[in-house]
């Protein structure tokens, strides 16, 4: 799975889409607004990615920072909200914003949102009140390892609060391989 991308911006799309140029190929990655305005073609960026795999494709989601890709795993993981209406989510609201609403329960906040009405936004509050701000920080920045080995587990299908629990049973010194194992072994 893709965790990371650093290279050169070639192309913004205002439909949400930017062209990342990473040693001679171009990843096509889909990001939140606030993201695509800190981009500017011609220079170089760093992204957090979240790697959605489906039967018939593979779609790159690229992050400023790994809060706001925890926080999309999250949305995602709420029952109803894929993977577009969880990018729709972030590009509509900060996620120091939504994070303020959720845990407000200020549901007229969250449907202000474009394609967001009352029931997804009460089941949104409903399911992520009171974990958004403890599992966003729970993963350290500089633990690519857990990040990857999340990653891969929440493309299994796994839930959110099931891979953290399972992170918390793996080393960081080990390789990939065997700390996704161990995940694995910690979940069943």
């Amino acid at each position: 799975m893709i965790g990371w991308l650093s290279g050169i911006v070639r192309n913004i799309d205002p439909a949400g889409l930017a062209l990342i140029d990473a040693s001679g190929v171009g990843y096509e990655v889909h990001a939140p607004m606030q993201t695509l305005c800190q981009l500017n073609v011609g220079e170089p960026a760093e992204l957090f990615i979240h790697t959605h795999v489906r039967e018939d494709q593979i779609t790159l989601f690229a992050f400023s920072d790994p809060k706001e890709r925890t926080l999309f795993r999250q949305l995602t993981g709420v029952s109803g909200i894929g993977a577009r209406m969880g990018l729709n989510i972030l590009s509509g609201m900060s996620h120091q914003d939504l994070l303020n609403a959720v845990e407000a329960t200020d549901t007229a906040a969250i449907s202000r949102i474009p394609g967001i009405g009352k029931k997804t936004a009460q089941r949104l509050i409903l399911e992520l009140k009171g974990k958004l701000v403890d599992e966003a920080s729970a993963i350290p920045a500089a633990s690519s390892l857990a990040s990857d080995v999340r990653s891969a587990l929440l493309n299994l299908g796994y839930k959110p609060t099931q891979t953290d629990r399972a992170l918390e049973a793996i080393d960081t010194e080990q390789d990939f391989e065997s700390a996704f194992k161990a995940a694995l072994k910690a979940m069943g």
